[in-house]
């Protein structure tokens, strides 16, 4: 006779296991086992700002593009938040994509 690994029962006789588990902890170890979460895949966005600058030059904090664009500048005596920086460059950036866009 054989038994389980996991729990030491008794395994059933007429069905065949390889891995010497019973069939209660191989439902155990699925139910537990967490499911693997499927990873969104990232699509390359036009307006992606991760190739900006952030410099200071003249007493201001300037966002310019890889083109070349400031996308925002701002005193550098003031608090800013990054969000509001970025949600500013994210909409100046998408006008300008489009204007160069439409002049080719």
């Amino acid at each position: 006779m054989q038994f389980c690994t996991e729990c030491g029962g008794a395994l059933n006789l007429f069905e065949s296991n390889d891995e010497n588990v019973c069939w209660n902890c191989v439902r155990k170890k699925d139910a537990v086992s967490p499911q693997p979460v499927p990873v969104p895949v990232i699509q390359p966005d036009d307006d992606d700002l991760s190739e900006a600058i952030l410099y200071h030059e003249n007493n201001m904090l300037v966002l310019k593009a890889k083109e070349g664009w400031i996308l925002w500048s701002g005193p550098d005596t003031g608090q800013v938040t990054l969000d509001v920086i970025m949600k500013r460059a994210q909409k100046i950036h998408t006008i300008r994509k489009k204007r160069h866009n439409n002049k080719n």
